[in-house]
């Protein structure tokens, strides 16, 4: 079992779903896209629950191998789902951004309104 470490909290989940994930994550910065993906996990107290974890080029997740008293679970849907997200994440063609059209108002070359200096 991993112990996982995200956004403060910590929580225990298989050490599959916790390799799944940073690998997830690291796959989504790649193409500079993040993502929620649900994982099964329990809490120190042995209850389980599902955690709703925003994966992407900012994630800071990090996992540990730890011997615990907590029973393992069931990670076969959790896992399937990361096959499937890794699948739609490799068939999608990410083209590099187009180049903003001169002139535009999201072009960076034009001056921006005064009206910004006070913000």
């Amino acid at each position: 079992m991993d112990q996982l470490h995200y956004a403060g909290g910590v929580y225990f989940t298989s050490t599959k779903i916790a390799r799944e994930l940073v690998g997830y994550a690291a796959a989504l910065a790649e193409v500079h896209q993040a993502g929620i993906v649900e994982i099964p996990v329990r809490h120190a107290d042995g209850t389980s629950n599902m955690l709703s974890v925003l994966v992407g080029p900012s994630s800071q997740i990090a996992t540990e191998t730890v011997d615990t008293e907590l029973p393992e679970f069931d990670d076969s849907q959790a896992l399937a789902t990361f096959t499937k997200l890794r699948a739609e994440l490799e068939n999608k063609s990410y083209a590099p951004e187009e180049l903003v059209e001169e002139g535009s108002s999201n072009d960076p070359r034009v001056p921006h309104p005064d009206w910004l200096d006070e913000l």
